[in-house]
Protein backbone atom coordinates (compact mmCIF):
# COMPACT_ATOMS: atom_id res chain seq x y z
CA UNK A 1 0.00 0.00 0.00
CA UNK A 2 2.78 2.47 0.81
CA UNK A 3 4.46 1.27 -2.23
CA UNK A 4 1.92 2.49 -4.59
CA UNK A 5 1.06 5.51 -2.47
CA UNK A 6 4.42 6.46 -3.23
CA UNK A 7 4.37 5.84 -6.67
CA UNK A 8 0.79 7.39 -7.58
CA UNK A 9 2.34 10.47 -5.45
CA UNK A 10 5.71 10.65 -8.00
CA UNK A 11 3.89 10.70 -10.97
CA UNK A 12 1.66 13.39 -10.12
CA UNK A 13 4.65 15.87 -8.87
CA UNK A 14 6.57 14.59 -11.85
CA UNK A 15 3.11 15.73 -14.25
CA UNK A 16 3.22 18.91 -12.37
CA UNK A 17 6.90 19.55 -12.58
CA UNK A 18 6.31 19.17 -16.41
CA UNK A 19 3.14 21.11 -16.37
CA UNK A 20 5.27 23.82 -14.71
CA UNK A 21 8.50 24.12 -17.01
CA UNK A 22 6.07 24.21 -20.03
CA UNK A 23 4.04 27.07 -18.86
CA UNK A 24 7.36 28.78 -18.00
CA UNK A 25 8.74 28.25 -21.37
CA UNK A 26 5.86 29.68 -23.11
CA UNK A 27 6.43 32.42 -20.84
CA UNK A 28 6.91 36.45 -21.02
CA UNK A 29 8.84 37.85 -18.51
CA UNK A 30 8.62 41.18 -18.03
CA UNK A 31 11.27 42.46 -14.66
CA UNK A 32 10.89 45.94 -13.89
CA UNK A 33 15.14 46.80 -12.96
CA UNK A 34 15.73 50.71 -12.81
CA UNK A 35 14.63 53.88 -11.73
CA UNK A 36 15.70 57.17 -11.95
CA UNK A 37 14.60 60.54 -11.50
CA UNK A 38 14.29 62.34 -14.74
CA UNK A 39 12.92 66.08 -13.77
CA UNK A 40 9.45 65.88 -11.73
CA UNK A 41 8.94 62.38 -13.45
CA UNK A 42 10.21 58.64 -12.91
CA UNK A 43 12.07 57.06 -15.50
CA UNK A 44 11.67 53.44 -15.13
CA UNK A 45 13.52 50.56 -16.89
CA UNK A 46 11.70 47.21 -18.01
CA UNK A 47 13.34 43.77 -18.96
CA UNK A 48 11.17 42.16 -21.02
CA UNK A 49 11.96 38.54 -22.45
CA UNK A 50 10.31 36.21 -24.64
CA UNK A 51 10.73 32.33 -23.74
CA UNK A 52 8.22 30.39 -25.77
CA UNK A 53 9.42 31.50 -29.34
CA UNK A 54 6.46 33.74 -30.01
CA UNK A 55 6.53 36.81 -31.10
CA UNK A 56 4.58 39.51 -29.80
CA UNK A 57 4.04 42.51 -32.17
CA UNK A 58 1.45 44.33 -29.79
CA UNK A 59 1.40 44.17 -25.87
CA UNK A 60 -0.28 47.38 -24.52
CA UNK A 61 -0.39 47.26 -20.85
CA UNK A 62 -2.92 49.33 -18.63
CA UNK A 63 -0.85 50.23 -15.36
CA UNK A 64 -1.93 51.89 -12.25
CA UNK A 65 0.54 53.06 -10.19
CA UNK A 66 0.63 53.35 -6.15
CA UNK A 67 1.83 56.28 -4.09
CA UNK A 68 3.87 55.83 -0.86
CA UNK A 69 0.64 56.28 1.16
CA UNK A 70 -0.87 52.62 -0.70
CA UNK A 71 -3.48 55.07 -2.47
CA UNK A 72 -3.89 55.07 -6.26
CA UNK A 73 -1.92 57.76 -7.82
CA UNK A 74 -1.50 58.01 -11.28
CA UNK A 75 -2.79 55.13 -14.51
CA UNK A 76 -1.19 54.91 -17.46
CA UNK A 77 -0.91 52.90 -20.61
CA UNK A 78 2.27 51.73 -22.17
CA UNK A 79 3.11 49.79 -24.96
CA UNK A 80 5.75 46.94 -24.34
CA UNK A 81 5.95 45.36 -28.08
CA UNK A 82 7.36 44.48 -29.41
CA UNK A 83 8.65 41.53 -28.43
CA UNK A 84 10.79 39.58 -30.54
CA UNK A 85 11.09 35.51 -30.22
CA UNK A 86 13.41 34.50 -27.37
CA UNK A 87 14.68 37.60 -27.39
CA UNK A 88 15.54 39.89 -24.16
CA UNK A 89 14.78 43.70 -24.76
CA UNK A 90 14.85 47.30 -22.79
CA UNK A 91 11.58 49.58 -22.71
CA UNK A 92 11.87 52.77 -21.03
CA UNK A 93 8.66 55.12 -19.83
CA UNK A 94 8.12 57.77 -17.66
CA UNK A 95 5.90 58.35 -15.41
CA UNK A 96 4.50 61.56 -13.88
CA UNK A 97 5.67 61.28 -10.38
CA UNK A 98 9.08 61.28 -8.57
CA UNK A 99 10.26 57.71 -8.06
CA UNK A 100 9.96 58.19 -3.92
CA UNK A 101 6.67 58.62 -4.06
CA UNK A 102 5.97 55.04 -5.62
CA UNK A 103 5.26 52.45 -3.95
CA UNK A 104 3.92 49.77 -6.54
CA UNK A 105 2.73 49.49 -10.15
CA UNK A 106 0.10 46.98 -10.96
CA UNK A 107 -0.07 45.76 -14.50
CA UNK A 108 -4.35 45.84 -14.00
CA UNK A 109 -4.45 44.51 -17.68
CA UNK A 110 -3.62 43.92 -21.03
CA UNK A 111 -5.37 45.94 -23.23
CA UNK A 112 -4.12 44.75 -26.88
CA UNK A 113 -2.09 41.72 -27.60
CA UNK A 114 -1.08 40.65 -30.48
CA UNK A 115 -1.06 38.08 -32.75
CA UNK A 116 -2.88 36.36 -29.90
CA UNK A 117 -6.33 35.00 -29.70
CA UNK A 118 -6.86 38.02 -26.73
CA UNK A 119 -5.73 39.79 -24.19
CA UNK A 120 -6.05 37.19 -21.59
CA UNK A 121 -3.46 34.79 -23.64
CA UNK A 122 -1.21 37.20 -23.12
CA UNK A 123 -1.91 38.13 -19.60
CA UNK A 124 -1.41 34.44 -18.67
CA UNK A 125 1.94 34.39 -19.77
CA UNK A 126 3.00 37.17 -18.44
CA UNK A 127 5.31 36.81 -14.97
CA UNK A 128 6.33 40.18 -12.93
CA UNK A 129 9.47 40.99 -11.10
CA UNK A 130 11.23 43.64 -9.73
CA UNK A 131 14.94 44.64 -8.74
CA UNK A 132 13.78 48.00 -7.17
CA UNK A 133 12.49 49.32 -4.04
CA UNK A 134 8.39 49.02 -6.29
CA UNK A 135 6.33 46.62 -5.88
CA UNK A 136 5.54 45.11 -9.41
CA UNK A 137 2.35 42.87 -9.52
CA UNK A 138 -0.51 42.14 -11.53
Amino acid sequence: MTRRLLCSSFVIATLLASTITTQAADGITIELNKVEEAGSKCRTYFVAQEEGGKLVQTLKADFVVFGKDGGISKRLAAELGPVRARKTSVKIFEIEAPCPEISGLLLNDIMACAPASGPDECLDRIALSSRVDIRFFK
